[in-house]
């Protein structure tokens, strides 16, 4: 992670960012789903 933040960014680099976060922001948005799921 450090060292990606430290990197210039490239023409891919947005694009990289956005291909890995959008997938650990729809895990994130399941999880507390889920999270509100069991407290129900």
């Amino acid at each position: 992670m450090a060292e990606w933040s430290k990197a210039p960014d490239s023409s891919s680099g947005p694009l990289t960012r956005a291909w890995v976060q959008i997938p650990l922001l729809t895990f994130y948005v399941d999880l507390c789903v889920a999270i509100e799921l069991v407290k129900l």
